[in-house]
């Protein structure tokens, strides 16, 4: 633990948050950061398990008190209700499914102090077989009577969140699109100066990027490919996954042509992403991808796979085969974005900026 929990009710009056995240690391971390960044006027206080597969930042500078969650589900309903009863917080938000799942069944929480953010719905998922995918569906519908706010990250949530409970409050907090300016050192001519953690010389020319962990949710298999597409339309093309995870995906890729890094720290991540002439998505299920809003950040042309949360933000040029993504990187790679797809990108960056998340997550607050 790190803070005196003590100070939790004895802060002249500012409004205190503990924020609940059964899985910290990767976009959640993202988010749950840029949103202590956005209220800096609010107490942060967490509750957290660290992911075993995902780089964790250091998260004691920038919360007032931190806790690890106890092993075994039963525990941390109960370790939420604890911490409840001791601190008295104002708001607790929880962060993704089992999260949500923890601090709606701690009954020592009022209901209309929770605020709830899935990071994608659990039911999204697209590697659950349709029986247990209602299943879920039937068990955030019952839960969704414990949930004072719905505070999703996408249009897609919040849609979601109102067909479990037709009442319910509910409200669009955006991520963020970080500025380039954001990004520490990443150098104005990207090819210029490549610095990446492998030792690697950066980005070759040509290159189509996927980023993320190998796993299910991201469908590696997907983009592997595309990849074997995208070579056979321009031999010429190189194929990337800025990332890494379960050596049976990575298998599968280096198969297809992919060179896969491998894990990076952030910074280096962003310079890479910065070098590639083409960011493409292929996740199978997603709240609101941070690595598809990074991208758009460091003006790199986007090609994404079809699903309802990316449809819900409004891109466009979306794709629904390996082929077609292989197809329209390619044209992307020889032709450039056109001005339609330019102005979607600017669009998207204009409604996820730090004082449109301010405002919403204020609201979501204020309940």
């Amino acid at each position: 633990m790190h803070g005196d929990p003590g100070r939790a009710t004895e802060d002249g009056g500012r409004t205190t948050v503990l924020h609940v995240a059964e899985a910290w690391g990767g976009g959640v971390q993202t988010a749950v950061r840029d949103y202590v960044r956005s209220v800096p006027e609010v107490r942060h206080l967490l509750l957290m398990s660290e992911r075993s597969d995902c780089q964790v930042a250091d998260t004691d500078a920038i919360f007032d008190g931190v806790w690890r969650m106890p092993p075994g589900h039963f525990a941390r309903v109960r370790e939420v209700g604890r911490l409840f009863r001791e601190l008295r917080p104002d708001v607790v938000h929880a962060h993704s499914s089992l999260a949500g799942g923890y601090v709606r069944l701690a009954l020592a929480v009022p209901t209309d102090r929770i605020v709830y953010t899935p990071h994608c719905y659990a039911m999204e998922r697209g590697d659950l077989a349709r029986y247990a995918a209602a299943a879920v569906r039937a068990v955030e519908r019952v839960l969704s009577r414990r949930t004072g706010t719905v505070a999703g990250v996408s249009p897609r949530e919040v849609e979601l969140a109102r067909s479990l409970r037709k009442r319910q409050r509910a409200v669009h907090v955006p991520n963020l699109v970080p500025c380039q300016e954001t990004v520490a050192a990443v150098p104005s001519n990207p090819r210029a100066e490549p610095e990446v953690r492998t030792g690697d010389t950066g980005l070759p020319p040509r290159t189509v990027a996927a980023v993320g962990r190998l796993c299910p949710q991201k469908d590696p298999a997907f983009f592997a490919e595309a990849a074997a597409e995208g070579r056979r339309l321009m031999p010429s093309s190189n194929w990337f996954w800025l990332g890494g995870g379960e050596s049976v995906h990575r298998e599968r890729l280096e198969r297809a042509g992919v060179t896969v890094t491998g894990w990076l720290d952030h910074r280096s991540l962003q310079r890479l992403l910065a070098q590639a002439d083409v960011y493409a998505h292929t996740a199978r299920w997603e709240g609101a991808p941070m690595t598809l809003l990074e991208a758009v950040g460091l003006g790199r042309p986007v090609v994404a796979r079809r699903i309802p949360a990316l449809e819900s933000l409004g891109l466009t040029g979306l794709v629904d085969t390996p082929l077609d993504l292989a197809t329209a990187a390619v044209a992307l790679l020889t032709h450039g974005p056109g001005e339609k797809t330019d102005a979607r990108l600017d669009q998207l960056f204009a409604e996820h900026t730090p004082e449109r998340q301010r405002t919403m997550l204020r609201y979501a607050y204020d309940q």
